[in-house]
């Protein structure tokens, strides 16, 4: 099936972590966690070395590449494999639920061409590789940046990136407002991951936290209850279980935030939208929430929205858009 023109959208650009580890060893396992998530499957590739997990109901899919690579993002780069992560209902429609994972072979470290391919005014060539000699993660911007920023070189603080749940790091990519993210399984293997969903879904961060690698010493992976949190959360956020309310999701048990996250004190039973043409505030009957998180003191019975981001009850006036305020003043924290 045709993917270029869903490749180059606008998507929400998310800091990406690092983490350092050096090459591939011949042979052993990983010990991954059994985690048993209702409406998930793992998917295992020992050829190139990893593991995720996606939505039981969708299917994947091996495309046939171009062992050059398809649109010459990935210069200097070999195609290994790409796999179409996809929900069979959609497929084929606009805006269709899925992922797209690319494996990559680059010996000398992965460099994305999001600004000469694309032509995009906010994209940047840029290139991941480690450093053998300092054993460290180095990025390379190898563009001008939008912001008029020269090309650089520098390590990667490793301290402060986020990783998947096989403790394997997850690169911002280079395509227009982070359509793609990039998770490294060495020095020399990569995933390029994203997602099909145009409109800025990030489906392809939700499951690329889920991977990890079925080799070992290529990052220390979460524990195993970390990991079933992560793949409950990315099964919440595919639409595996449970079902979407406004910005929320509910399964039979727990009420969850926009990002996946126990929402604590919830009730799943009561929880539904104030309004029902409103998915900016919800109540279960006891709290009234909003995307910031429950709006303190507001009264469920009596509260109505005025407005997207503006509401009022029988005491107060309330504006959600840019921080909380009740009645003009910002919410005491």
């Amino acid at each position: 099936m045709a993917r270029g023109s869903q490749r180059d959208r606008r998507w929400l650009r998310h800091i990406g972590p690092i983490l350092m580890f050096g090459a591939f060893p011949c042979a052993g396992l990983l010990a991954q966690a059994q985690a048993d998530v209702s409406g998930m499957s793992r998917f295992t590739d020992r050829g190139f070395g990893f593991s995720f997990w996606y939505p039981t109901a969708w299917k994947v899919e091996e495309e046939p590449v171009d062992p050059r690579v398809k649109g010459g993002w990935f210069a200097h780069a070999k195609l290994i494999k790409e796999l179409d992560v996809v929900d069979p209902e959609m497929e084929g429609k606009d805006g269709a639920d899925g992922v797209i994972i690319q494996e990559l072979l680059a010996p000398t470290g992965l460099t994305e061409l999001g600004h000469t391919m694309s032509a995009s005014p906010v994209g940047i060539d840029q290139r991941y590789l480690f450093d053998g000699r300092t054993h460290r993660w180095v990025y390379a911007q190898l563009s001008e940046a939008p912001d008029g920023a020269p090309p650089q070189a520098h390590p990667v603080d490793i301290k402060k990136m986020w990783k998947t749940m096989g403790g394997l790091p997850i690169f911002v990519g280079a395509k227009r407002g982070g359509a793609d993210v990039i998770v490294p399984l060495d020095a020399s293997h990569f995933l390029a991951i994203s997602t099909m969903q145009a409109g800025g879904d990030l489906d392809h961060n939700y499951l690329a936290t889920t991977v990890v690698s079925t080799h070992q010493d290529a990052g220390k992976p979460a524990s195993e209850q970390v990991q079933a949190e992560t793949i409950h959360r990315a099964a919440i956020k595919l639409g595996a279980i449970g079902e979407m309310v406004g910005f929320w999701y509910k399964d039979s048990e727990h009420v969850y935030d926009r990002n996946g996250e126990l929402l604590p004190g919830a009730n799943p039973k009561t929880f539904a939208l104030v309004d029902g043409s409103n998915a900016s505030f919800a109540t279960d009957g006891v709290h009234v929430y909003c995307v910031l998180g429950v709006i303190p003191g507001a009264d469920p019975k009596t509260f109505v929205p005025m407005g997207e981001f503006t509401a009022k009850d029988a005491h107060h006036t309330y504006d959600t858009g840019y921080g909380l305020k009740i009645d003009g003043l910002p919410a005491e924290k």
